[in-house]
């Protein structure tokens, strides 16, 4: 059992510098986000079977308050219900938004980004924006987007969060997806970005089209976001940037059940494992952070069933661990101007080793998941 003492040990050393590293880079960045330019933009929006969530879409869209010119192209990806319908009423009356199908994207691409494509082939400006249809937009998302799409940047990632609701699911999904853009945000500042979210992200046309759009992760579940922004950084070098100041924020869909919430996070760590091919050092980090959990479960139980001095060993390694998630958490919810929650925060940190252990195992099995009929 030494060994696994061993392995603990580098496993916490290498995650402790990863954390130490996103730190840095949330604590010293330059300053982004400050012009007054209002280029041409186009947003896109992939639907599927939306009609609950659109009408709430088509008002937040409705009012932006964006003063260049602005195209919003809303594509129907095979939906079952009324969102083809209630994007050609609103077309009708309001000549920004466009109604697109995915059946005119690249016929290569499978699920969401083939209607993306559809969307950005059809987008008559440089630059693209992206959300997603379970999003709700403050009236200066665009414009606030906009103030980043400087001369010589590339891909913008933007901030989201998820409402911290009264449910544990989602007060844990809210610290959760609040850690990862503190994550994304610092290793984005570092010059090294590592994710990126389809619910508010920006990027060039031209960009896309130099990297030959999605046709390198054409057949994968999603990775329209986190594997795409890697092929950008990999083929291009793509100058990007972090948005998150309050007026760019948007706010993602809750999920309201432990089911759901697992199956969402299934689905989006279906892109972990393919990291390796677009990003080693990524994947490699990836891995460590699956694999000290796994540890720490692993000299839990050994404590209990082989050796009480086991026990010791999780609980001191345990602690560092605490220690290092939360001055991460602080520094982060210091940067964004959140309310520090502390209940939330321990809720979080108690699930969040068998969470990763799990999220890990079932990665491997997120292209038997179904989304919204398929």
């Amino acid at each position: 059992m030494t060994i696994i003492i061993y392995l603990l040990l580098g496993s916490m050393l290498y995650y402790a510098g990863m954390i130490l590293w996103f730190i840095a880079g949330n604590l010293f960045s330059d300053s982004q986000g400050d012009s007054k330019a209002t280029p041409t933009v186009s947003v896109i929006i992939a639907i599927r079977d939306g009609e609950k969530s659109l009408p709430n879409l088509l008002e937040d869209l409705s009012a932006q308050d964006y003063p260049g010119e602005v195209e919003f192209i809303l594509v129907d990806d095979e939906s079952t219900d009324s969102t083809s319908k209630l994007i050609q009423e609103k077309s009708g009356v309001d000549k920004r938004f466009i109604l697109e199908n995915s059946s005119n994207g690249d016929q290569s691409l499978s699920h969401k980004k083939r209607g993306l494509d559809a969307g950005i082939q059809r987008a008559k400006n440089e630059w693209l924006l992206f959300t997603d249809v379970d999003c709700r937009l403050n009236p200066g998302w665009v414009t606030g987007m906009a103030a980043y799409f400087e001369d010589d940047v590339d891909y913008v990632v933007g901030y989201s969060e998820v409402d911290r609701g009264k449910k544990w699911v989602t007060r844990f999904q809210a610290l959760d997806f609040l850690m990862l853009m503190i994550a994304a945000r610092g290793s984005t500042n570092s010059g090294r970005a590592w994710a990126s979210s389809g619910q508010n992200q920006a990027y060039r046309k031209s960009l896309f089209i130099s990297v030959g759009g999605f046709s390198q992760i054409a057949k994968e579940l999603q990775g329209d976001d986190t594997l795409f922004l890697q092929v950008c950084r990999n083929k291009k070098s793509a100058n990007v940037v972090f948005a998150d100041k309050p007026n760019c924020r948007t706010i993602a869909r809750q999920e309201t059940s432990w089911r759901s919430f697992f199956k969402q996070r299934m689905r989006w760590a279906g892109d972990a494992n393919l990291m390796w091919k677009f990003n080693p050092a990524f994947f490699i980090s990836i891995f460590i952070t699956f694999f000290l959990p796994l540890l720490l479960l692993v000299t839990f139980f050994a404590g209990f069933f082989y050796n009480p001095y086991y026990f010791t060993v999780f609980t001191k390694f345990l602690t560092v661990h605490l220690i290092i998630e939360f001055i991460l958490y602080f520094i982060g919810v210091r940067q964004f101007d959140k309310k520090i929650q502390v209940i939330d925060f321990t809720f979080w940190f108690m699930i969040h080793i068998p969470y990763i252990v799990c999220m890990g195992v079932g990665s491997f099995f997120a292209h038997q998941l179904g989304w919204r009929g398929r």
